[in-house]
């Protein structure tokens, strides 16, 4: 089979597109004919040795897969070849953590494409236990945006903010995978909420996805927007996937008792914190990563119901991994960029 594969960590020229072996169904996993494969911000870092250096080359990186089952390994029941299906996007790789709960805290968790071959490929295989069956009824591609970005945006948007009616949310980089999802989560709890973007064109796409406020970065001023928004109370929640250059917005932006949720660290991880104000404020810090199968569950329904949708911005063939990484660190993307096998 094909695949676009990595020798070395480094800059998007690391990408190479060669044969390798086509996977074997071992018993207790099946094999995925992969039909599209997301594209997120991690894979970035994972391909430049920032998550991770303990990874045996060569590596096949890739979570977000969607497919059709290819080959079914001994003691795998419930599944059958040609069923479209969906890879949870992130597990435990030792098999004695797969009961672990919550399940994205278990000593092994990784994202998938990790520690194992992903979907960066024609063809992967995966544990049976953590195939979900594809009941969206839509596009593969588009289906491939959702996964990773779903179950995160689950747990910090409802399980670890807490959202729900009338809750008014601040969702960082909103026209992002990741943003722009948490916007539709939110959005189906019933919050209101506000975002903001890098860029005029994403204005729009923030506000298509359900936004209600859309702030541009380095023209408007987000605390002076969000204390206006809030007749000077500061918003419920803040969900946060950019990092240290928004952290003293975000947290000047919250009201007393408010939860700031953080999964991300696009501008950078390390920040100044003033204890004085946090304790005084009674503000609640959450690091979020990842979810459980329960809350992509969850997702899922809302997606099939319509409440929320995929944004898929762009795809490009497997053999263009570089182009699609070179894409995303451009910081152009709206949305989601899928890779097509």
């Amino acid at each position: 089979m094909k695949a676009s594969v990595i020798h070395d960590f480094g800059t998007p020229s690391v990408f190479s597109y060669q044969d390798v072996a086509t996977p074997d169904p071992t018993a207790g996993h099946v094999v995925v004919k992969v039909a599209a494969c997301g594209l997120n911000r991690y894979d970035l870092y994972l391909r430049m040795g920032g998550i991770t250096r303990d990874i045996k080359m060569p590596h096949v990186m890739g979570a977000d897969i969607t497919g059709t089952i290819a080959a079914i390994g001994e003691g795998v029941e419930g599944f059958s070849e040609g069923q479209r299906v969906i890879v949870a996007p992130g597990f435990p790789v030792d098999p004695n953590d797969w009961d672990h709960e919550p399940i994205n805290q278990a000593p092994g968790y990784a994202v998938t494409g990790t520690h194992q071959w992903g979907g960066y490929a024609e063809y992967t295989r995966m544990p049976a236990r953590f195939i979900i069956p594809d009941e969206t009824g839509l596009p593969q591609d588009a289906l491939a945006t959702v996964p990773l970005c779903l179950t995160t945006a689950m747990h910090a948007v409802k399980t670890l903010g807490e959202v729900g009616e009338r809750t008014r949310v601040f969702v960082q980089a909103g026209a992002s995978g990741s943003g722009s999802m948490c916007i539709q989560v939110a959005r189906a709890l019933g919050a209101e909420v506000m975002t903001i973007v890098g860029s005029e064109p994403k204005v729009e796409t923030a506000r298509s996805v359900g936004a209600d406020h859309v702030l541009r970065r380095g023209i408007d001023d987000q605390v002076q927007r969000v204390r206006e928004w809030t007749d000077g109370a500061g918003v419920d929640v803040v969900i946060d996937n950019v990092g240290s250059e928004a952290f003293q917005a975000n947290m000047e932006s919250l009201r007393v008792g408010g939860i700031f949720v953080n999964f991300g660290l696009v501008s950078g991880y390390r920040t100044e914190f003033n204890l004085k104000n946090f304790f005084f404020s009674h503000h609640i810090l959450k690091g979020s990563m990842m979810g459980t199968g329960q809350e992509l569950a969850e997702g899922l329904v809302l997606l099939k119901s319509g409440k929320i949708k995929p944004v898929l911005d762009k795809t490009f063939p497997l053999q263009d991994a570089a182009a699609a990484h070179e894409y995303i660190e451009s910081r152009q993307v709206r949305g989601n960029v899928v890779l097509i096998p």
